[in-house]
C-alpha cells in the first residue's frame, strides 16, 4: 500500500511540474499575445468596434473645443449637433449637380422631332445591360458604396429605394487562381453595405419617364446570369459581357416588339467601360469571339443593343458610361443615332443629374476632359503600354518587396510631350502647314497612306454642344501683369476678358476656355501646337443675356522646359521662353481654339478642318523686354531651377538607344514598342537595385537636439507658420525614438508625442468621392456633430460622388470646390483630419484602368481640379493628400515599375499638374501662403529610382522649388526595404497601414514590413545613430506631419486639458486575466511541485 502511495505521489509531482510548466508556457504566450494586441490595437479597435483608448479633453471659457474647424450649417441641427438626413440630402444634391454640369453633349440631331430633351411622360425603353446596372464609378482604390438611385429609378420614379438599391462591387484578390498568372482573380459581386439598408429614403424630382417594363424585367432576369455589379475593374483580355439580342429576346418572352411598339418614343442605350485600381485595359487585347479587336472598340452585342434601340424607336440615344474614352466613330456616324451623351461614372446620385439632362430640366454644358479618337491604338502612348521585362533582369539583385517583384519591369515613354490632345492637335497643325512630315503613314489609323486628322479623333479634348447656342468674343486684347515676386521670381499674368451672350432660346452655362501656343522650331525644345493655359464658366444665363468671365492665366506654363539649358553655374536644364509670335485663342475645345488660332495666322481655311474664327485668337509678340528667355528659371519660392532627373531618361544612361517623338519629324521618330531593353550601364543597373544612399555611422550628431524641454504643446503650435521658432522649439522636445516612430508610422494610426501632448489616433482615409466609413465609425465621437450608433442613417457610407473626369469636364472652378467643401462635411463627421487623395496623375493612355481616380489628359485641368478640390477642403480641416506623386502611368506592373520619359516631359506633364495644386498661386496673399500640405507617393519609378527615393523629386522639386511643407507618405508598405534611403529623400512617412508603434506597442525594429532592408542594416534608431543628415530629416520629417495636423481639424480636439484613459476592452480584459490566471497558476503549481519535491527528497534520505 505504502508502495502505491509513494507512486503517486511521484506521479503528482510529475504532474505539478508539467501544470507548472504549462501554465509558465500559457503566461509567456499570453504576454506575447497581449504585446501583440497592444502593437495593433487601433487595427483591432477599427474591425472589432471597440475603444481601447480614450482621448479625454475638456473645453474650457479659455480654450474652447471644436471651433477651429465646423461642418456648414446646413448639415446642422440648431443646437450644432449633426443632422445625418441633411447630410446625405446635400450629398444627393451635389452628386445630381456634378453630372448635370460634367455630362458631355457630344451629338445632338434634333431634327424632325428627335434627339434631346425628352418630354417627362414619354414612353421609353431602356437598351443594354448597362442601363440597368449603371457602372457607378471609384475613387483613389474604394467604390461608390451604400445606397444609391438606379438609371430606371431616376428616370421613372420620385422616391429613393436605398433598402433594395444598394451599390455591389466586385473586389480583387492576390493569389493564384483561374490560371492568371498574375495571380489576380475577382470575387462575384458584393452588396457594398453586407448589414443592408434600415434608414430614411428620400424624395426626388425624377425624369418622370415611362420605362418599358418588360425590358426592365428581362435585363433584370439576364443579370442573374451575368451578375454584373455596380463596381467592376479593367481587366487584360476583358470581355464586356453584354447579352446577345437572341438572349434579350428570349429573356423578354416573345414581347419585345409589341413592348417596343407601346415604349418606342424613344430608346436609351448605355455603353460602358470599367476603371478601378490594380488592373488595365491592354492594347489589342480582349476575350474571344466578343466581335472586338480592342477593350476600348465596341463589340458585336454593344452594336446589337443598338441595333436593336434603332428598330424599337427613331429616337435613339446613347449614353457613355466610361471614365476612359471609348471608340464611338460608329456612333458618330450612324444617321439613326439622335444624340450622344457622355456621362462618366456618375456616383450613387449622379444619374438623377442624367435624369435631368435628358428631360431638359437641366442643360449640358460639360466638355470633354478626354480626346475621343477614332483609333486609342493609334495614340504614340499605345506602342509602349502593358508588360515589359528587362531581358538580362539577373543582373538585378533586390530582393522581392512586400507586393513581390517588379524591378524587372520597365515602360519607355517614347512618345514624350505629345499625349492626349497635344499629339492629335499639333500633328495636324504641322500637317495643315505642311511641315514635320506630319502625313507620314506612320500612326494613321488607316494603316497606308497619309495621316489625315479626321480619320484620327472623333470628339476632340474640350468639346461640348448645349440645348441652346451661345457666343464668346474677347474683349479687346488679354491685360499683361509682369512683376518680380518678394522671392525675386518673375510673376507674370494675362488676364483674358470674354463676353459671354446666350443666343439661343434655353438657358444655360457656357465652359470658357483659353488656349495658347508658343513659337517652335524644328529641332529645338519641343511644344504643342496648343494648350490649354486656364479656364471659367458663366452661371445660368437667360436666352439673350450676357455675362463677361475673366480668365487669369499664369504664364509659366506656356513655358517649355530646355533640359540642355545651360545654366552658366555648372547646371543644366530650366524653364524657357523663346522670343517670338506667342498666339492665344478661346474655343470650343483644343480643336476650336487650334484653328481659331490658325485663323489668325492667315492659314488658308482649305487647310483648316472645321470652322474657324479669327477673332477669337490674338497674338502676343514676346522679347526680352517684355520677358526674359530664362524668366521662370527661379520658382516662387525663389529656388533657381535646373534638372533634378536626369534619371528618368533612359538615354542619360545608354545614350541614343531610345528615339522620342518630335515635331521635326513625325514619320522618322515615330515610337516603336521598347521590348526586351537589356542593361549595360553600371549606373543604371545599381539605380535599380536601389543603392541610392549610404548610411553614414560615425558622424558627430551632438549639435541636433532631443528630448530638451521648453514646454511648448501641441496645441500652443495652431496658429504658428511653418518656419515660426516655436517649431523650432517644439521639435527639440521631441525623443530620437518619438521623431522616429511618426517618421515611420504614416497612417491609418499616426503615433502621438508625450512630449507635445498628441496621442495615437486613426487620422487617414483613402478616397477622393467621399469618405468611405459609416457615419457611426467617426474616428472623434466627442464632437458635439458625430452620429450617434442608434441614429436612422448611422450605417451611410459617404464614399458616393461622381468621379474625377466627371467634375473635371465640369470645367466649373466653383463646384471643382464645392466638392471639396462636402468631402470635407464628411470628414468634421467622421474625424478625420487626412484624405489620401484626389488623384493627380494625368490620363497618359486611354487604356490605364485608374483613369476613372484622375482628373484628365491635361495637366492644367488636373492641376485646378485638384487645387479648388484641396483648399476648399482645408476649410474645413481636411488635409488632401493628392496622390500618386507621381507617374502612375499604368496599374500593369505598378510595383515598382521603372518609367522611362525625359524630364521635359516630367516637368510638362504628371508634374505640372502637381504643381499647380501645390503653388495654389490663385488663393496666395502677402499673409498666406496657400497650397496643399499633405502628398501621397506613387509606387512607381522615375526612371530606375524608386519616386520614394528620389532626392530630386521629393526635395529638389516638391519642397525647394514649389514650396512644399506638410505630411508626405508613401503608398502602402512601399519601400520599406529602403528606410534610409526614404528617409533621405524627403518623405514623412510611410503608409504602414495599421501598424503604428505608440507606447510600448509596435517597435519599428520588430515590425515585420521592415524587417528585412535592401542595405542590411537595422530600421530605426540603428539605421539614424551614426548619420547626422539622416537624424535632421527624421526631425524635419516629423516637424512636416505635425505642421499638417496643426491645421487640419486634429486641432478640434486638443487644448491643455488633453489626456489619454486606457479602457478596458473585451479582448485587452481577456489576455490580462490569461496572464493573471496563468501567473497564479504557475506559482501554485511551482509551489506545489517544490513541495511535493521536497517531500520525496526527504522520504529518499
Amino acid at each position: 500500500m505504502s508502495e502505491e502511495k509513494e507512486a503517486r505521489k511521484v506521479v503528482r509531482a510529475g504532474l505539478y511540474r508539467g501544470l507548472t510548466a504549462v501554465c509558465a508556457f500559457t503566461l509567456s504566450l499570453s504576454m506575447g499575445a497581449g504585446t501583440l494586441l497592444e502593437g495593433y490595437r487601433s487595427t483591432i479597435d477599427s474591425n472589432l468596434g471597440t475603444t481601447s483608448e480614450k482621448f479625454v479633453s475638456t473645453s474650457t471659457a479659455d480654450e474652447p473645443l471644436y471651433e477651429n474647424y465646423k461642418p456648414s450649417s446646413d448639415v446642422l441641427n440648431a443646437d450644432g449637433t449633426g443632422n445625418s438626413r441633411a447630410l446625405i440630402q446635400k450629398g444627393i444634391d451635389l452628386g445630381r449637380k456634378q453630372e448635370a454640369e460634367g455630362a458631355v453633349l457630344l451629338k445632338n440631331n434634333t431634327s424632325d422631332g428627335r434627339g434631346l430633351p425628352l418630354q417627362s411622360g414619354e414612353n421609353v425603353s431602356l437598351f443594354g445591360i448597362r442601363s440597368h446596372t449603371m457602372l457607378l464609378g471609384s475613387g483613389m482604390g474604394t467604390k461608390v458604396m451604400g445606397p444609391c438611385i438606379s438609371l430606371e429609378q431616376a428616370l421613372s420614379q420620385n422616391k429613393t429605394d436605398f433598402k433594395d438599391t444598394i451599390a455591389r462591387s466586385v473586389k480583387m484578390q492576390m493569389g493564384k487562381a483561374g490560371g492568371d498568372d498574375r495571380g489576380i482573380s475577382f470575387t462575384p459581386p458584393q452588396s457594398t453595405m453586407p448589414g443592408g439598408w434600415s434608414g430614411d429614403e428620400f424624395d426626388f424630382e425624377g425624369a418622370g419617364l415611362n420605362i418599358n417594363p418588360t425590358l426592365v424585367s428581362a435585363y433584370t432576369s439576364l443579370n442573374e446570369t451575368y451578375n454584373h455589379a455596380e463596381n467592376e475593374v479593367a481587366t487584360p483580355d476583358y470581355d464586356l459581357k453584354e447579352p446577345s439580342r437572341s438572349e434579350v429576346e428570349q429573356a423578354a418572352g416573345g414581347d419585345l416588339a409589341s413592348s417596343c411598339s407601346q415604349y418606342g418614343d424613344a430608346a436609351i442605350v448605355t455603353i460602358s467601360r470599367a476603371s478601378a485600381e490594380a488592373n488595365d485595359f491592354l492594347p489589342g487585347s480582349v476575350a474571344d469571339g466578343i466581335g472586338a479587336s480592342d477593350p476600348l472598340e465596341l463589340t458585336d452585342n454593344e452594336r446589337e443593343a443598338i441595333k436593336m434601340a434603332e428598330e424599337c424607336s427613331k429616337n435613339v440615344v446613347v449614353l457613355v458610361n466610361t471614365d476612359t474614352p471609348v471608340q464611338i466613330q460608329e456612333l458618330a456616324d450612324d444617321p439613326n443615332v439622335s444624340a450622344i451623351l457622355w456621362v462618366g461614372h456618375p456616383g450613387a446620385y449622379g444619374t438623377l443629374g442624367i435624369a435631368d439632362l435628358l428631360v431638359g430640366r437641366a442643360n449640358p454644358s460639360g466638355s470633354l476632359s478626354d480626346t475621343y479618337a477614332v483609333n486609342e491604338n493609334s495614340a504614340p502612348s499605345a506602342k509602349n503600354m502593358g508588360d515589359f521585362t528587362y531581358a538580362n533582369k539577373d543582373v538585378l539583385t533586390r530582393s522581392a518587396g512586400q507586393f513581390g517583384d517588379t524591378s524587372s519591369k520597365y515602360v519607355i515613354e517614347a512618345e514624350g510631350i505629345y499625349t492626349g490632345y497635344k499629339y492629335y492637335e499639333t500633328r495636324y497643325y504641322d500637317a495643315a502647314l505642311g511641315q514635320g512630315n506630319a502625313t507620314s503613314e506612320a500612326g494613321a489609323t488607316a494603316g497606308e497612306g497619309a495621316w489625315n486628322y479626321d480619320d484620327e479623333v472623333t470628339y476632340s479634348f474640350g468639346y461640348g454642344l448645349s440645348y441652346t447656342t451661345f457666343k464668346q468674343e474677347l474683349m479687346g486684347e488679354p491685360e499683361f501683369s509682369v512683376t518680380k515676386g518678394k522671392n525675386g521670381e518673375t510673376e507674370a499674368y494675362a488676364t483674358f476678358k470674354v463676353n459671354v451672350t446666350n443666343t439661343g432660346d434655353v438657358a444655360g452655362k457656357s465652359a470658357v476656355q483659353v488656349y495658347g501656343q508658343a513659337p517652335y522650331t524644328a529641332g529645338g525644345v519641343e511644344k504643342p501646337a496648343v494648350q490649354l493655359l486656364g479656364f471659367g464658366k458663366t452661371s445660368e444665363l437667360a436666352p439673350g443675356a450676357s455675362e463677361e468671365v475673366d480668365v487669369k492665366v499664369d504664364l509659366q506654363y506656356i513655358a517649355s522646359y530646355d533640359s540642355e539649358h545651360d545654366n552658366g553655374d555648372g547646371t543644366k536644364g530650366t524653364y524657357i521662353l523663346d522670343p517670338g509670335s506667342y498666339y492665344f485663342a478661346i474655343g470650343n475645345g483644343a480643336h476650336d481654339a487650334l484653328n481659331n488660332m490658325m485663323a489668325a495666322q492667315g492659314v488658308s481655311t482649305a487647310k483648316i478642318s472645321g470652322a474657324s474664327d479669327a477673332s477669337k485668337a490674338c497674338k502676343k509678340d514676346i522679347d526680352e523686354n517684355f520677358l526674359a528667355k530664362t524668366a521662370f528659371s527661379v520658382s516662387k519660392t525663389g529656388q533657381k531651377i535646373s534638372n533634378q532627373l536626369e534619371y528618368s531618361d533612359w538615354n542619360h544612361f545608354q545614350d541614343g538607344e531610345v528615339t522620342n517623338l518630335s515635331r521635326a519629324d513625325w514619320g522618322a521618330t515615330w515610337p516603336k514598342t521598347y521590348s526586351d531593353m537589356e542593361l549595360k550601364d553600371d549606373e543604371l543597373i545599381s539605380d535599380l537595385n536601389a543603392h541610392y544612399y549610404d548610411v553614414k555611422t560615425g558622424d558627430d550628431t551632438s549639435s541636433i537636439t532631443w528630448g530638451k524641454d521648453s514646454g511648448i504643446k501641441f496645441w500652443d503650435l495652431f496658429d504658428k507658420k511653418f518656419d515660426d521658432e516655436a517649431w523650432d522649439k517644439a521639435m527639440d522636445e521631441l525623443s530620437l525614438q518619438e521623431a522616429l516612430n511618426i517618421a515611420t508610422f504614416g497612417g491609418p494610426s499616426i503615433p502621438g508625442s508625450r512630449a507635445l501632448g498628441t496621442y495615437e489616433d486613426y487620422m487617414t482615409e483613402n478616397n477622393g468621392i467621399g469618405i468611405s466609413l459609416a457615419l457611426n465609425a467617426s474616428k472623434d465621437k466627442n464632437a458635439p456633430w458625430a452620429i450617434a450608433a442608434d441614429d436612422a442613417n448611422a450605417g451611410w457610407i459617404g464614399a458616393v460622388l461622381g468621379s474625377a473626369p466627371v467634375v473635371a469636364a465640369s470645367f466649373d472652378p466653383d463646384l471643382m470646390g464645392e466638392v471639396g467643401d462636402y468631402v470635407g462635411d464628411e470628414a468634421l463627421f467622421l474625424g478625420i483630419p487626412i484624405l489620401w487623395g484626389p488623384g493627380l496623375n494625368t490620363h497618359r493612355s486611354a487604356y490605364n484602368g485608374r483613369n476613372g481616380e484622375y482628373y484628365s489628359e491635361d495637366a492644367i485641368l488636373t492641376g485646378n481640379a485638384a487645387m479648388e478640390f484641396a483648399i476648399a477642403a482645408e476649410k474645413k480641416g481636411l488635409i488632401a493628400s493628392p496622390k500618386h506623386f507621381a507617374f502612375n502611368d499604368q496599374e500593369t506592373n505598378r510595383y515598382g515599375i521603372a518609367p522611362y520619359m525625359t524630364e521635359q516631359k516630367a516637368r510638362e506633364g504628371d508634374l505640372r499638374a502637381f504643381q499647380i495644386a501645390f503653388e495654389a498661386t490663385k488663393y496666395d496673399t502677402d499673409d498666406v501662403d496657400e497650397g496643399m500640405k499633405g502628398v501621397m507617393t506613387s509606387f512607381s519609378k522615375v526612371g530606375p529610382v524608386e519616386c520614394t527615393s528620389s532626392y530630386g523629386l521629393i526635395t529638389g522639386i516638391l519642397k525647394n522649388e514649389w514650396g512644399f511643407h506638410g505630411y508626405c507618405v508613401t503608398d502602402i508598405y512601399d519601400d520599406t526595404d529602403l528606410y534610409g534611403s526614404v528617409l533621405n529623400s524627403g518623405v514623412t512617412c510611410w503608409d504602414t497601414r495599421g501598424i503604428s508603434g505608440f507606447d510600448g506597442g509596435t517597435t519599428i525594429e520588430s515590425t515585420s514590413i521592415f524587417a528585412k532592408q535592401n542595405d542590411g542594416l537595422t530600421p530605426g534608431i540603428e539605421t539614424v545613430k551614426g548619420d547626422a543628415h539622416l537624424q535632421q530629416n527624421v526631425k524635419d520629417a516629423a516637424h512636416n506631419v505635425l505642421f499638417a495636423l496643426s491645421k487640419s481639424n486634429l486641432t478640434n480636439r486638443y487644448n491643455s486639458t488633453a489626456h489619454v484613459e486606457q479602457q478596458p476592452t473585451w479582448w485587452r480584459i481577456a489576455y490580462i486575466a490569461a496572464i493573471a490566471v496563468s501567473a497564479v497558476l504557475t506559482v501554485v503549481f511551482a509551489v506545489l511541485s517544490a513541495r511535493t519535491g521536497k517531500k520525496n527528497s526527504k522520504k529518499e534520505a
